[in-house]
């Protein structure tokens, strides 16, 4: 059987429940200045996935706004609840091929 390709959309939502699962590793608060991360974690608090602060955004010369951080304060039950179900849908890693361990010889008892 092959396999679907992931669309954009797909590798985008998982690139964001990576980020929410990095964060429910990590003691919290945590605070982000990567721009990509900011920008993730502006998404899983649209969601309601997590509680975050950021600062307020700065606008550069040439018209273009940033925000400098962003501090994820906590995990929303909605969070929790997701990152349930995506470490239930994920495969857990195959075991080792091994040969089953073979009996001790026995001596003969003649």
């Amino acid at each position: 059987m092959r396999r679907r390709a992931s669309t954009q959309r797909e590798r985008r939502e998982a690139q964001y429940l990576d980020l929410l699962l990095a964060l429910s590793r990590q003691p919290l608060p945590v605070v982000c200045t990567a721009p990509e991360d900011i920008d993730r974690i502006l998404a899983l608090r649209s969601a309601a996935l997590v509680e975050a602060a950021t600062d307020p955004p700065v606008l550069l010369r040439t018209g273009e706004r940033f925000i400098p951080r962003a501090v994820v304060l906590g995990i929303t039950p909605a969070g929790r609840t997701a990152l349930a179900r995506m470490r239930s849908m994920r495969k857990p890693p195959e075991p080792e091929p091994h040969e089953p361990p073979q009996p001790a010889a026995r001596p003969d008892p003649r």
